[in-house]
């Protein structure tokens, strides 16, 4: 058997050794690729946990905005769902009534979910659902007279009439036939009136003060009057309108009413508001001035409201004539018409909570 010489051992050393190397280069090799993937995956799950939680947190933005939105902005009749686009995202809200409280209130449930979904994800949709108590006022204040007098003395002349008696029937409205009104209730001020002019459930009714008049009555002038507050009709009578149509007419000044100008709906005068030569309203006036003394005999004079009227409703304090010559006629179905158009939400205060 022949020796091998050193430098053959030699080499075969080396080729182990190295086999070794390569075996061990290849080891770290794969060892730094698990590490590595598996670096990879836990930094592409934390990324994906905050971009869930972020997904999370905007969809409950988005129905908090969108429950905020409905409660604020939805005057007058309101769909039963309504779907907003909010910040990249959607509101979906629901209206949900639970019961009636009284004539003028209802008690509803109000859902909104927030649907959010990063344009980067591709997952499902991040969703948040939010309810809120709200009571839906079905009018904007609460009538208890055929004429309300908010501020000042009020002088009805002989032959006047003010009439709380409800003179719709069911013919006109399923509610038509109501219990009547007072004739006229008095804030602050002085009535002087014969008894055959007025009539009602009680001729008349003394609030005590203008503040008391707001309190009872819980019209929200301020905001009835604002610029900002959403009208259908603005310093301009309203056009031809469909029979069943009762608009809001708002004038930011004083304005006089005639034939020609007759309509129906809500009116509402921040100035004098004065009813002449003939003209009719189907619906609610509410003015920070109601007079109808004016010149040019009994034509000039002459004037009917199918509904009701509230004036002074700006603690002007002003003395007010209502001539003989003009006439107001309680009319439920039409009062409730025109009110729809100015019905709107009020949220209970802490009553939301989260869909878990």
């Amino acid at each position: 058997m022949s020796q091998q010489s050193g430098e053959e051992v030699s080499q075969k050393v080396s080729q182990k050794e190295g086999g070794f190397a390569l075996a061990l280069v290849i080891l770290l090799l794969f060892a730094i690729g698990i590490a590595g993937a598996t670096a990879y995956e836990i930094v592409l799950g934390e990324a994906t946990l905050a971009l869930q939680d972020s997904e999370s947190h905007n969809a409950f933005v988005i129905a908090r905005s969108g429950l905020e939105r409905f409660l604020g902005e939805e005057i007058g009749a309101f769909p039963d769902t309504i779907t907003y686009a909010l910040s990249g995202g959607d509101a979906v809200v629901i209206a949900r009534k639970i019961s009636d409280l009284n004539e003028f209130e209802s008690m509803y449930l109000v859902s909104s979910e927030g649907i959010y979904s990063a344009p980067q994800s591709g997952s499902s949709p991040a969703r948040r659902v939010i309810h809120q108590y709200a009571i839906h006022r079905e009018t904007p204040l609460n009538y208890i007279a055929a004429y309300t007098h908010a501020s000042g003395d009020l002088d009805v002349e002989d032959d006047a009439d003010i009439r709380g008696v409800d003179i719709s029937t069911t013919l006109d409205c399923p509610q038509g036939g109501g219990p009547s009104l007072v004739g006229v209730a008095m804030g602050s001020g002085d009535l002087d009136f014969r008894a055959s002019d007025l009539n009602g459930w009680k001729d008349t009714a003394n609030i005590g003060s203008y503040g008391a008049v707001r309190d009872t009555l819980d019209v929200a002038w301020d905001i009835l009057t604002d610029p900002a507050f959403p009208v259908d009709f603005e310093d301009t009578w309203a056009s031809p309108l469909p029979a069943d149509s009762f608009p809001v007419v708002r004038f930011n000044s004083s304005v006089d009413g005639f034939f020609w100008t007759s309509g129906r709906g809500v009116l509402i005068v921040n100035g004098t508001f004065t009813p002449r030569w003939d003209f009719r309203w189907n619906g609610v006036i509410l003015a920070r001035v109601f007079n109808t003394r004016t010149t040019g005999g009994p034509g000039a004079e002459r004037f009917r409201i199918r509904g009701l009227v509230v004036g002074g409703l700006q603690d002007d304090n002003q003395n007010v004539n209502f001539t003989k010559h003009g006439r107001i006629d309680y009319h439920r179905c039409n009062v409730l018409a025109a009110a729809r158009s100015l019905s709107h939400f009020r949220p209970i205060g802490r009553s939301w909570w989260e869909e878990l």
